[in-house]
């Protein structure tokens, strides 16, 4: 049932109980039970005649998800603080099953526009957020990862094979931080490091998103430092609140 969830993209926000029991496969009579049952618990509601779309109960959990996770808490204020002194976006991705997810996300108020926000998933094997992540996963992760998005994979230069993969992140971790250039916005580009803590559960990358006027003047190194310096201040917020509570 919460696989019909997984249905409602940004392509396709709308959806009936016709096409749900088509693209998994099950009878009609099921998927309208799936869509009663969503519905009674406002995950789901009816826009039209047949329709349905997302309900208000995913804007309560977000809510809820914004003011009580303790990492998007430990975050913020470094995230805001740091696209504030380089005049860049700052992204904080994740690994959320076998996707990537930008899960906040920091704007300079530059003029820049990035498709990439929080919420969204990331291309998995494309753009300097995701290749950061990526190299920091152990090899039996990664190759979970890529076999789980295998068609995607084999449509991204320098992923198609786990091997090609594997050296292209083996460069990234020997910089020590990923860049792209037009990548996911022709005009932007991108500069990520990985961000991990097994004390803290975190496996994540944090990056700027830039234009690319603006990637012409930041110097790589230095950028990598700033991120490394908010990353820690991130992971030091998160250990102050383990030992006081809530931030």
């Amino acid at each position: 049932m919460l696989a019909v969830l997984d249905l409602f993209t940004s392509e396709t926000p709308v959806w009936t109980a016709e096409s749900i029991a088509t693209r998994l496969d099950c009878s009609i009579p099921t998927a309208y039970r799936y869509l009663r049952e969503l519905g009674d618990c406002d995950l789901l509601r009816s826009a039209a005649a047949g329709q349905y779309v997302l309900g208000t109960r995913i804007i309560e959990l977000d809510y809820q998800m914004r003011r009580g996770d303790p990492l998007l808490q430990a975050a913020t204020r470094p995230m805001r603080e740091l696209a504030e002194q380089a005049e860049c976006d700052v992204a904080l991705t994740a690994l959320s099953s076998q996707h990537l997810l930008t899960i906040h996300y920091e704007s300079s108020h530059t003029e820049m526009r990035a498709s990439y926000g929080r919420g969204r998933r990331m291309p998995t094997f494309r753009g300097s957020a995701s290749l950061a992540l990526l190299s920091a996963l152990g090899k039996p992760a990664l190759r979970k990862l890529h076999g789980a998005n295998l068609d995607e994979a084999q449509n991204t230069p320098g992923a198609e094979t786990l091997d090609a993969l594997s050296l292209l992140l083996r460069d990234v971790r020997k910089t020590g931080y990923a860049t792209s250039v037009g990548a996911l916005d022709s005009q932007n580009a991108g500069l990520a490091i990985a961000v991990t803590s097994e004390e803290h559960n975190v496996l994540a990358s944090l990056g700027f998103v830039m234009s690319l006027q603006r990637f012409q003047t930041l110097e790589s190194q230095r950028a990598a430092n700033m991120l490394h310096q908010c990353a820690q201040e991130i992971l030091l917020n998160l250990s102050a609140a383990t030992v006081s509570g809530p931030l």
